[in-house]
């Protein structure tokens, strides 16, 4: 047993075990075939070199990120109100005082002060009689007294109510100069999965830089739609100090126009940043208005201060503050970029994968558009045996044999029995 297989193995062919396989190919003598299948490898080559690693930046690995923004809004503004001006710093023009990604600036204020509960009429709420109290979508009948008093329907509600129209009972504060209130923006961003030990920031800048219409240091503006600007190339540090009026005007509207039912902007901190390089990353600012609704824009909300006058006791009172103003949106997100060697590969190999379109054209023509198609199919292609048959025919004659030793074999037995 041994033996027969050391024998075996003895006479095994390495030769034939470990050969190499290649392809044949033959040269197609036309200059036509050559010509479109090295045009379509310099397009293929342009394409994986010009667009997809130098446009693309396909060479690198990249992260999108989501990072932080510190608002700090300055400065001050007043208003008239029956000849008595007042005062509104930023503590007063700016409510909610602190807010996560967002900001609000005041730019008109209606104050209904000494409401208390009780029953009075709604100006919101016209009516001819008692009628129209009732039966309408906007009717509460845990609310609606179903009472039309001068013209109003008597409501169970906190009196006396607002009225934008009434200066009796809702004070109307506009501020004036509010556009020169100005904002600090601060933004910082990071992309752990690239490099979790360095952040982008802007926070530890100790001074604000002042936007200046775009011409200083450099800095252009592109106006990348009707109410949207972006501010600086990532060259170099954008402003990031901007007053109100000058957010309006990048947004492609104006104070006058909004100050009177407000608006809503974003303000965004764009990063581009590659991770692996030592340079400073600059971002670019956005400022867009996001507002633009035919049917409903501007930006308005209500609070209020409650408090009893006298004692614990004593009746519950508010003053109603129904604000219209900028509602400002700020954000800080980008791309961040490393080198990466598996990218490289990846788009090489795609690369490599489309130069089989050039050989697929070129036999396309070569085989069925070419007037010579007949001529270079008898090169390109041959036609072996059809050794199905040849097989169906060898299992005749194996068949044949059998069944004539089959023959030969009763013949000699019946002799045997003679």
């Amino acid at each position: 047993m041994l033996s027969s297989l050391r024998r075996q193995l003895t006479t095994l062919d390495l030769d034939e075990i470990f050969s190499y396989q290649t392809t044949k190919e033959v040269r197609m003598l036309d200059r036509r075939l050559g010509l479109l299948c090295w045009l379509i490898r310099v397009i293929v080559a342009a394409y994986v070199i010009g667009y997809v690693f130098i446009y693309c930046e396909g060479y690198t690995a990249t992260e999108k990120g989501v990072g932080h923004v510190i608002s700090q809004i300055s400065g001050a503004t007043y208003s008239t109100y029956s000849g008595s001006p007042r005062t509104w710093d930023a503590v007063d023009a700016v409510q909610p005082a602190l807010e996560n990604g967002a900001a609000f600036v005041s730019t008109q204020v209606y104050l209904t002060p000494g409401q208390t509960s009780g029953t009075c009429p709604s100006p919101s709420k016209q009516c001819t009689d008692n009628s129209d109290c009732t039966g309408r979508s906007d009717y509460n009948e845990h609310i609606s007294t179903g009472q039309c008093t001068n013209s109003m329907c008597s409501e169970n509600q906190w009196c006396p109510a607002f009225s934008d129209a009434s200066v009796s009972t809702t004070q109307n504060h506009q501020l004036q100069g509010a556009d020169t209130l100005s904002l600090w923006v601060k933004a910082s961003i990071a992309f752990p999965s690239l490099d979790a030990s360095r952040i982008f920031s802007t926070i530890d800048e100790e001074k604000p830089g002042a936007y200046s219409g775009g011409t200083g240091a450099g800095i252009t503006n592109v106006v990348t739609g009707p109410s949207s600007t972006t501010i600086g190339d990532g060259s170099s540090m954008p402003p990031d100090q901007f007053t109100v009026g000058e957010l309006l005007e990048l947004a492609g509207t104006s104070y006058d126009t909004v100050k009177s039912t407000g608006c809503v902007l974003a303000v965004s901190t764009l990063w581009d940043c590659f991770v692996d390089n030592t340079q400073p990353c600059y971002p670019t600012i956005n400022v867009q208005r996001l507002d633009l609704s035919t049917r409903r824009n501007g930006f308005s909300y209500e609070y209020a201060h409650y408090y009893r006058t006298t004692s614990a006791t004593s009746t519950l009172t508010r003053d109603l503050y129904t604000v219209k103003g900028v509602r400002l949106l700020l954000s800080s997100r980008g791309v961040g970029k490393k080198v990466s060697l598996s990218a490289i590969m990846l788009q090489i190999s795609s690369g490599i994968a489309l130069l089989w379109l050039a050989g697929a054209a070129a036999d396309f023509l070569m085989l069925y558009i070419l007037p010579e198609a007949k001529h270079y199919r008898t090169y390109k292609q041959e036609r072996t045996p059809d050794f199905s048959d040849l097989r169906n025919k060898i299992a005749e004659v194996e068949g044949e044999k059998k069944k004539l030793r089959d023959r030969k074999n009763r013949f000699a037995a019946k002799l045997d029995e003679s």
